[in-house]
């Protein structure tokens, strides 16, 4: 299959589409549920973009997200604030629920291959030549 590699200005127009039609945020004014645990959360304000499982859209995939930002403070700083193309939620969320998204995102999205331990062998000794 031939992939086609889209501008990032349409991804931005794209984003703010999402935005304007009110597809990201979920909130009590527009009559539905306020999302409380991180799952709810991530499927009410950032599955549109990043996609259900994560596995990135118009956002990038957040696997690993936990291995990009090792400090759990630099990724909240992100949902917050945003950057580049990703809007910042801190006037939509409660930092609580930015909290929420956030740990449930760096437990919920962790490839195989992450998760995966290196063992130590050490050196090869020669056989013994004990009698």
């Amino acid at each position: 299959m031939r992939r086609t590699r889209i501008p990032s200005g349409v991804w931005v127009l794209l984003l703010a589409l999402v935005t304007a039609v009110g597809g990201v945020a979920c909130t009590e004014s527009d009559g539905a549920a306020e999302p409380r645990t991180g799952s709810q959360i991530y499927r009410a304000v950032c599955a549109t973009c990043h996609g259900r499982s994560g596995e990135g859209f118009v956002g990038p995939s957040l696997s690993d997200i936990a291995l990009r930002y090792p400090n759990v403070a630099d990724q909240i700083a992100l949902v917050a604030s945003g950057r580049g193309g990703m809007p910042g939620f801190g006037g939509q969320l409660r930092p609580e629920q930015i909290d929420a998204v956030v740990r449930y995102t760096r437990t919920r999205f962790v490839s195989n291959e992450s998760t995966s331990t290196t063992v130590f062998v050490g050196p090869t000794l020669p056989p013994s030549t004990a009698p």
